[in-house]
């Protein structure tokens, strides 16, 4: 990173305030920015890219600048860093993407030394995973090597693949022109003559392995007759102080011939024959070593005092006290909350809620992974594959972890340890969200019945009768009944004891799921905008409040009022005994996750944002724009939100005190 060139170095490229230098290469220098966003107190992190100067006016190079705006956009932030915007700014064109404080391989072997042969295994699986889906969108990186592959997390190490400035579409049938693209030292043969196809990228892979266990690249033999169009093989000896394993992937990935060359899933398939896949195994946390953690922290530090903070006097450093302890006298009160750590659980599709445990949360994705991360810095407590997807928020009581799998089954995992205590298998009919209370464990199921499980042993206990709505949301526990709302809109109330149907609900038919119960009192959002309370003692209706528009998503309730979140993006808050509407406020972005309530303060996560509202009066206390879209309510512990997003990251907020 390096400091702005007076006179050379733009002070801003659209709504992005420059920084420093990350980097310059041929054709573009890289630079860090900040922008501030619409509702949004602080300003955030971004990268920007512009064309250099000098050849603003060059066809070929602008080019191959849009080429990698329109390969950012394919991707999908799968695997690289998501693009935010683009433009020309006084004839200077720009993207920029997020910015994410990881450290390049490249950097990481300089100042840690060289990575372990098991390591560099993991490394390679997680990096074919993300050439399996250049090679679905018919793209070549053509510039694959450790300087462009970023380590995103101490955590988990998760990668991305960056700089698609020299990308070829394969819709195209050859480079144009026909020039010399990559990097010498990790460049396919066929890449001198301006070639380039998926197995270009496998050969520059395989001398990036190679880089990364040695720390030293391995010098080239064969460019000069590959520019002669003679196929040369690397010499053995480049290879032969490699473990076995390793020595074969590299070998079968660097073959002077494209056809002869290691696939992306070839490679795949060769690392899970050896028990290798992309996402770590039983209790191992990362495919980083211990030692090489602070490095990313500490680069991760370095960035983070870089941006301005606008709630502090000028020139003064951001606070890192520890959430809840207020500041010393005279030193102002943050109001907005301090990003802590970001959690990659890899993939797309993200769209449960982390679990508080003690030592932080835990949390599952869609791949099939349980987690444990701890509240400081995220750290990998543990992690358990499970083999099957995870796409409901799990449960903890009682010292273990609830976790509902797309196998049918339903299993219990050691908090301290991840491992599986027991597991139950469902039969025909998937089970959905747990909810644990009293000793037991209870889940919907896709044909509309509850299964109940004692906690400690997982046998069941009872399964009731189906009511033909599938229970996807958590089932409730009051006052010895347990109540279930299915997606047809039919509520029931079972006894906690055996399952046996209670009173007829029929008059609460068409109310939605995800209620909310407080002091013995059941908030449900109907469809036609209705909010009701519902007394659980004697499953009687206390009041009815219509006229409203629909509710998604239900209640969360305190001592004072009740809240319901609105399909027109909106947040309306009732008098608990009054029935009155006390406030309205609106948020931005579509509202797809019920609001948490918690100390005074109501937290809605929609669109790309958590926004913290007052319960007294819904004045906005603050908006934090998350990574991705939220589709599920965030946690509050630990004096933490956490917060997960469609696009499987899980951000830890340090919360602001409040009064």
């Amino acid at each position: 990173m390096r400091a702005l060139r007076p006179g050379t170095d733009p002070q801003r490229l659209g709504p992005y305030q420059i920084l420093a230098i990350l980097g310059s290469g041929g054709m573009a220098t890289v630079y860090l920015a900040t922008v501030r966003r619409p509702g949004v107190p602080d300003p955030s992190l971004a990268v920007v890219k512009s064309i250099r100067d000098e050849l603003r006016s060059d066809p070929y190079v602008r080019r191959l600048f849009g080429g990698e705006i329109a390969a950012l956009q394919r991707m999908d932030a799968f695997g690289t860093l998501q693009l935010l915007d683009h433009g020309v700014d006084r004839g200077r064109p720009w993207f920029a993407t997020e910015y994410v404080a990881g450290m390049d391989l490249r950097s990481l072997v300089t100042e840690h030394g060289p990575l372990r042969t098991g390591t560099v295994l993991r490394f390679a699986a997680e990096l074919a995973t993300i050439l399996v889906r250049l090679k679905t969108h018919r793209m070549v990186h053509r510039d694959l090597k450790p300087s462009n592959i970023l380590t995103l997390s101490a955590a988990d190490g998760t990668l991305r693949l960056i700089d698609f400035g020299v990308v070829r579409n394969l819709d195209q049938t050859r480079t144009w022109p026909a020039v010399r693209v990559g990097t010498d030292g990790f460049m396919a043969p066929e890449q001198v003559r301006g070639e380039a196809d998926h197995s270009s990228d496998m050969f520059a892979l395989g001398l990036t392995l190679v880089y990364a266990v040695r720390g030293t690249r391995v010098e080239r033999t064969d460019l000069v007759e590959a520019a002669q169009g003679r196929a040369a093989r690397l010499p053995d000896a480049a290879f032969s102080e490699l473990e076995p394993l390793l020595a074969r992937v590299v070998r079968d990935c660097v073959q002077p011939l494209p056809q002869d060359r290691l696939t992306a899933e070839g490679l795949l398939h060769v690392l899970a024959g050896a028990g290798i896949r992309p996402t770590a195994s039983g209790t191992e946390q990362t495919w980083l070593p211990d030692t090489a953690r602070p490095f990313l922290l500490d680069h991760a530090a370095r960035t983070k005092a870089l941006v301005p903070a606008p709630s502090e006097p000028s020139g003064r450093p951001p606070s890192l006290r520890p959430p809840g302890v207020r500041p010393s006298e005279g030193t102002p009160e943050p109001r907005e909350p301090e990003l802590r750590w970001t959690h990659d659980l890899g993939g797309r599709g993200y769209f449960s809620s982390p679990v508080a445990t003690p030592r932080g949360v835990a949390v599952c994705s869609l791949g099939g992974s349980a987690r444990s991360l701890a509240t400081e810095d995220g750290e990998v407590l543990w992690r358990t594959e499970v083999g099957a997807r995870v796409e409901c928020t799990p449960a903890v009581a009682d010292g273990l972890v609830f976790v509902s799998c797309s196998d049918r089954t339903l299993r219990a995992l050691d908090l301290e340890t991840g491992a599986e205590q027991w597991r139950y298998s469902a039969g025909d009919s998937a089970v959905f969200t747990p909810a644990a209370a009293a000793g037991r464990v209870l889940a919907g199921a896709r044909d509309g019945s509850v299964h109940c499980l004692d906690a400690a042993t997982g046998k069941q206990l009872w399964v009731s009768r189906p009511c033909g709505g599938t229970i996807f949301d958590a089932p409730l526990v009051a006052a010895g009944a347990v109540y279930a709302s299915a997606w047809d809109g039919s509520l029931q109330a079972l006894a906690l004891r055996d399952g046996t149907a209670l009173t007829a609900l029929d008059r609460y038919s068409g109310w939605v799921a995800e209620s909310a119960l407080a002091d013995g009192v059941l908030y449900l959002g109907g469809p036609n905008g209705t909010v009701c309370a519902l007394e659980v003692a004697t499953r009687r209706t206390q009041w009815r409040r219509a006229g409203g528009p629909p509710v998604p998503v239900a209640a969360a309730a305190t001592d004072a009022l009740v809240c319901a979140g609105g399909a027109d993006g909106a947040v309306r808050a009732y008098d608990r005994h009054g029935r009155a509407e006390r406030w309205k406020a609106d948020v931005p972005g579509p509202l797809r996750a019920t609001p948490v309530i918690d100390a005074g303060t109501v937290y809605v996560g929609s669109g790309r944002s958590l926004t913290a509202l007052s319960t007294a009066d819904g004045r906005t206390r603050w908006v934090y724009r998350t990574h991705g879209v939220v589709h599920a309510p965030p946690l509050i512990a630990h004096g933490h939100a956490f917060v997960g997003s469609w696009d499987c990251r899980v951000e830890a907020l340090a919360l602001p005190c409040t009064d």
